[in-house]
């Protein structure tokens, strides 16, 4: 039996894992020193194995979950063979004697605050541990009620803002609206057209008219979302949602006019992980609107919570089908699951009184789906759209009638191509230049009209799933800047690499210059001076803004961009480039995000099974938040 460095070394000549992977296991082998070299060597695969799943977005690792069948699936089949010969085949009772023969200094049991933790079979590290159990105690305990002692106030103005139709149906955005009015925490989940812009709008116009008095100090909202490019979208479409409602001064000076990122609300400091806002110094505001919720990291969401004043409503909206954050967590999905418990009895009477509506509920106890609505009618899409039924199926796992779908060829929104072979690839390469040969040509038209320049852009964008590869933003991104100057439609030498119209994303942030990870910028001539270029952003307030190339922080060309990058973002047209081997990445989610991106036309390009087995790859975090809200709730009905 090998001991359990060169176990660790075997591995790293694989490539299987990084250098941060086997100096965070070399440590705990170290600090515990087992006598069994069988032992030490589960000891270093079990803690190499949470470092790289917590790297792919997990909070923990679940012990039962730790078989052969995972790792063939995750690692190949011939490095799980070797692994598991090794490691003697271990089974979960293996695992749970090894935790146990590791130290209570080492190994804690949720009261200890040790260096690991084990939880109903999830292991974790110290500090996610840590931030599960605030996110945890925040939204379980922060269910109260919030009823107006003038409930016939809030039924004329919820009424006011959504006029009864006589349609018979359930408007599931007035339901939503009447829940967060009524909870301190508001959690709405929408598919694309669903309506969500146009419910928060009229959530918050409720708000203000229901808690600020005549005359009083006006109530402060803030309105955040992850990235910069989210912001900026929901500044617009906030902007544009409430110049559709009649409103008095009082109402409009209460309602946020821009939002603005999570990292610049909380007052990130530069190269820290700390932040001005925090437990001992609370931000002033009253309500707490974050869009594009799914995006948000369990860390992240724990420093909200921790900059949170007491009575401060949290509301959170997003998508639940989209992608989860990059980072370690999915808060909001988990959230949204609560939704299949179904209302409580008292949560129903409540709305069935607000809104005239006969809803049944189907607990006795009040718990936190109370505060879960979904959005159920898309205004976007009809029942001929083919985005939208493309969406629905996938977001359904429906594999096969999706590809019926695509083949069918019926919708005219949805095109869809095999890509097999070289020629169509480059087929698929020519499908995004001659989009891209329309936009240079604008400029061509109209040099100095820098906005319209920024809106064509960005009515087209080749998304794809990887960063490297012919198949990747770094393959792709290349061989159509390579066809673009092949068609002599930009000029570009070695030595200069900046050309008119070439579009960036900027991948660092730069507080100084006001620039973050995502934003898109576009390279034109200076209106002043012609001889020199600058690169112009629009900016979250509306304002463009030119900077000098060589001033800008870290950045790429932008013709194609990642999936990941695109969310938050919507475009009239997008192309879809999967590509031709599978990769873990590429799930039901991932591909749903891609398409939702789209609100007039998408093309897809893909190998029919490559698309198969991504719809039918459904994302699963490991997390133990669900069963700490559960034994939140239980703890709280004994008490």
């Amino acid at each position: 039996m090998i001991n359990s460095i060169d176990f660790l070394e075997q591995l790293r000549s694989k490539g299987t894992f990084t250098a941060l992977d086997f100096h965070i296991a070399r440590f705990f082998i170290q600090k515990v020193n087992l006598d069994d070299h069988k032992q030490s060597c589960r000891l270093a695969f079990l803690i190499l194995w949470m470092s790289v799943e917590i790297r792919s977005g997990h909070v923990c690792i679940d012990l039962t979950q730790l078989s052969r069948a995972q790792f063939d699936y995750r690692l190949g089949r011939d490095i799980a063979e070797t692994i598991f010969e090794q490691l003697g085949h271990p089974k979960l009772t293996d695992w749970l004697q090894l935790c146990s023969q590791l130290g209570h200094d080492i190994i804690g049991y949720s009261q200890n605050l040790t260096p690991l933790i084990l939880h109903e079979n999830k292991l974790y590290f110290q500090r996610l541990w840590l931030y599960e159990k605030q996110v945890a105690q925040f939204f379980g305990l922060g269910q109260q009620l919030y009823i107006s002692n003038d409930k016939q106030k809030m039924i004329d103005i919820i009424n006011n803002l959504f006029p009864d139709t006589h349609s018979g149906e359930i408007d599931w955005q007035k339901v939503a609206v009447v829940s967060a009015l009524t909870r301190r925490i508001a959690i709405i989940s929408g598919g694309p057209g669903t309506g969500k812009t146009t419910t928060i709008s009229k959530l918050l116009v409720a708000l203000v008219k229901i808690i600020q008095e005549p005359d009083a100090k006006k109530i402060q909202i803030m309105a955040t979302a992850p990235t910069g490019k989210a912001a900026a979208r929901l500044t617009e479409s906030l902007s544009n949602a409430l110049s559709h409602l009649n409103l008095p001064s009082s109402i409009k000076n209460s309602l946020p006019t821009e939002a603005i990122t999570l990292h610049r609300l909380l007052g990130a400091r530069p190269n820290t992980n700390q932040y001005s806002y925090n437990e001992q110094n609370k931000l002033s505001i009253d309500v707490l609107l974050i869009d594009e919720a799914s995006m948000v990291d369990l860390p992240m969401m724990a420093k909200v919570i921790d900059a949170l004043p007491t009575q401060c409503r949290l509301i959170l909206l997003g998508d639940k089908e989209q992608l989860s954050s990059v980072e370690a967590g999915a808060v909001f999905g988990d959230l949204c699951e609560l939704y299949d418990r179904g209302y409580s009895q008292p949560h129903v009477k409540m709305i069935n009184e607000l809104c005239a509506y006969q809803l049944t509920g189907k607990t006795e106890e009040v718990s936190l789906a109370d505060c879960v609505c979904l959005l159920q009618k898309s205004y976007r899409f009809n029942n001929h759209s083919g985005i939208g039924q493309l969406a629905n199926l996938i977001k359904a796992g429906e594999h096969q009638t999706v590809l019926k779908l695509l083949n069918n060829n019926q919708h005219i929104d949805v095109i869809y191509n095999t890509l097999i072979n070289q020629q169509q690839y480059l087929k698929a390469i020519e499908y995004s230049v001659n989009h891209y040969r329309n936009y240079f040509l604008e400029i061509v038209k109209q040099p100095v009209n820098i906005k319209h320049i920024l809106n064509y852009f960005a009515q087209y964008r080749l998304l794809c799933a990887l960063r490297e590869g012919a198949f990747g933003v770094d393959g792709l991104n290349k061989v159509i800047e390579q066809t673009l100057e092949n068609q002599q439609i930009i000029q570009r030498t070695r030595q200069q690499p900046w050309y008119v119209g070439r579009p960036i994303m900027i991948l660092r942030n730069s507080f100084t210059l006001g620039l973050f990870n995502g934003d898109i910028g576009i390279t034109l001539p200076d209106p002043d001076d012609a001889s020199k270029l600058r690169v112009y952003f629009l900016l979250p307030n509306g304002e463009i803004k030119g900077f000098s190339p060589y001033r800008l922080p870290e950045h790429e060309t932008v013709y194609a961009m990642t999936i990941h990058k695109s969310q938050g973002s919507e475009f009239d047209h997008i192309s879809i480039v999967l590509p031709n081997e599978y990769s873990p990445i590429l799930t039901r989610s991932l591909l749903y995000t891609a398409v939702t991106r789209a609100k007039q036309k998408v093309a897809i390009f893909s190998e029919s099974t490559i698309l198969t087995r991504t719809i039918q790859t459904k994302t699963q975090r490991q997390s133990g938040l669900l069963t700490q809200l559960k034994n939140i709730e239980l703890t709280t009905i004994t008490e």
